[in-house]
């Protein structure tokens, strides 16, 4: 348990044995209905950080939900709660603030507990059974084969990687799957293309940027003639169907953009699959769940005898899935995939990394699984923002799209430049430029809330001040420093020191260490790695407030050196573990 599921045991108790002890009264002056919310409340207890750290480590506010129920002085129900808290080597002291909030703070016993299970358990420490080695499948990346990566990808790819980690990390049996799209009605509009205008010893020489030049021009031309569009999507037809020659291209397009996005998997460093099964793995798959659904009814006909799914919801449009020529479509697959998955792995979730601009499409697709006997509600959309670069703005069709491997190499480069700046007596400077470099393209993601709009900012993403890949690999590395001197033979001499600025700077960083645990359970519930970068920050934050007030080395006394330098440790090691599950590699020295 964490500290901070201690705390809510002892708390639920407490509060167990203050509604019994005003069983009797509450009872004549609450209805049954009434009390019945009283018990609601108590198993709905939370548990919170207080803002200020003068307030303690935790807050609850039971007593004020409670004191709403009862028709009673919050304040006066918090002392008997306060009252009836057992003893407890946890808590040093509980207190009552305001209108009835009940603050604990943790003794240096149980902190010092914590800090001792860091160096015991290292690179372990933080993982959980909060997931009970329950089966989660995160699909992400999910890219259009015989196209470059774009920079449009890194979120999908990033977060849901990043996600696979930290269920993994609190006792989840993650399945990462890439769902790449081999499938559709684009196959059709390249082979069109390679036949028309293709040579296959130019392909050969730079298969991705020849397919996307052939992709492009199609479109090109079929806005000056709209037939092509036709031409198009009967070569995925005869496709679907077995015709050889086409299915022949699509093998010899599938095989070389996969050699072309593994490599700059590679480049990302850490992004890993278990699966990856395109959309055409699902090709022999999708007859059964048509026929299923036209069955139930859940499919019905459409106009020209296409088939659709229809929903009560007026703001909901039907979803197409087969199109009037017989042709199937993603819906047809997804739905297929969704089947699939259930069947095979019995997940608990399956989570889709997609961006938000495909919530009514999820809505829709999970709307109508529910319609079949084999779906309980598995499907959640973990959806993100756009990725916003000023004066930048990325179509595939139209053939501007930003590659990912240009933006990866900037981002190196970038960082190179920096660290010729600020060490230039550096060791290994091209490999700790590319661990800078990516990591702070990956940082720059998992920082912000997925929720809203994702910012590119270069100056922003590379600074070594601010919530920064940098600023983070720079703390670790100075953290490593002081390790590495207080291992060597000379002892450093020794430090006036402010005993009261010292003392309040090791508790604000004591007290943090816990909470590492528990903003990554909280990242795993909300599917939001910038809880986890958030804490890690400011973590960071406090320890280098910490490096700049306290001194380690040179210690007056040789049992506060070994306790600060246990501190030290400990930090470093959370933000090396924190920083891997993030994906974003340390360095020893910067």
């Amino acid at each position: 348990m964490t500290i901070k599921d201690q705390i809510k045991s002892i708390l639920e108790k407490a509060v167990e044995a203050t509604l019994k002890n005003n069983g009797e009264r509450t009872a004549r002056a609450r209805t049954s209905e009434e009390c019945g919310s009283a018990t609601s409340e108590r198993s709905e207890l939370t548990i919170e950080y207080p803002s200020d750290l003068s307030h303690g480590d935790y807050a609850a506010n039971i007593a004020m939900k409670l004191g709403k129920i009862m028709q009673k002085n919050p304040r006066e129900i918090a002392e008997q709660i306060v009252k009836n808290i057992p003893k407890n080597t946890l808590i040093e002291k509980v207190e009552i603030a305001g209108p009835g909030f009940i603050n604990f703070f943790i003794s240096e016993k149980a902190l010092k507990s914590e800090m001792a299970k860091i160096l015991k358990e290292k690179a372990k420490y933080g993982k959980s059974n909060e997931g009970k080695k329950k089966t989660v499948i995160v699909e992400y990346s999910s890219p259009n084969i015989a196209k470059p990566l774009g920079v449009h990808h890194l979120l999908s790819t990033i977060i849901g990687q990043t996600l696979n980690n930290i269920l993994g990390a609190v006792g989840y049996k993650t399945i990462s799957i890439n769902h790449i799209g081999d499938w559709g009605t684009q196959f059709g509009k390249l082979i069109y293309a390679y036949k028309k205008w293709g040579k296959k010893e130019v392909l050969e020489k730079a298969p991705i940027n020849e397919m996307l030049k052939l992709y492009v021009k199609f479109h090109d031309e079929a806005e000056k003639d709209t037939k092509l569009e036709d031409l198009a999507r009967k070569e995925f037809k005869d496709f679907e169907q077995g015709d050889k020659e086409n299915r022949k291209l699509w093998e010899w397009f599938v095989k070389e953009s996969l050699k072309d996005i593994n490599k700059t998997y590679k480049k990302l460093s850490g992004i890993k699959f278990d699966f990856t099964l395109g959309e055409s793995f699902y090709e022999d798959k999708m007859d059964d769940v048509l026929a299923e659904g036209k069955k139930k009814k859940i499919f019905v006909e459409g106009e020209e005898g296409s088939y659709i799914a229809k929903f009560d919801d007026e703001n909901m449009s039907p979803m197409v899935i087969q199109k009037k020529d017989g042709a199937t479509l993603y819906s047809t697959r997804d739905m297929t995939t969704l089947k699939y998955r259930i069947g095979r792995w019995k997940p608990e979730k399956i989570l889709y990394v997609v961006d938000m601009a495909q919530n009514m499409y999820f809505k829709q697709l999970f709307e109508t699984a529910k319609r079949f006997p084999w779906y309980k509600n598995e499907g959640f959309h973990v959806s993100f923002g756009r990725m916003r670069m000023e004066d930048m703005q990325m179509s595939t069709r139209k053939g501007n799209i930003i590659l990912l491997d240009s933006v990866l190499e900037e981002a190196i480069k970038r960082a190179k430049k920096i660290i010729e700046e600020k060490s230039p007596n550096l060791k290994n400077k091209d490999a700790v430029a590319e661990l800078v470099g990516i990591g702070s393209v990956k940082y720059n993601i998992l920082s912000q809330n997925r929720s809203t709009d994702i910012v590119f900012d270069w100056d922003k993403m590379l600074s070594l001040e601010g919530n920064s890949a940098p600023y983070m690999q720079y703390t670790y590395a100075r953290a490593r420093s002081i390790l590495r001197k207080a291992k060597s033979a000379k002892k450093e001499g020794k430090t006036a020191e402010n005993k009261g600025e010292i003392a309040e700077k090791t508790s604000q960083l004591l007290r943090a260490i816990p909470k590492f645990k528990e903003q990554l359970i909280n990242s795993a519930r909300d599917y939001k790695p910038n809880l986890l970068s958030q804490y890690l920050y400011e973590l960071a934050q406090k320890f280098n407030s910490f490096y700049n007030s306290v001194p380690v080395l040179t210690a007056k006394d040789p049992k506060d050196r070994l306790f600060r330098l246990k501190l030290t440790q400990s930090v470093s090691q959370i933000l090396q573990n924190g920083l891997a599950l993030l994906g974003v590699a340390v360095v020893e020295e910067m």
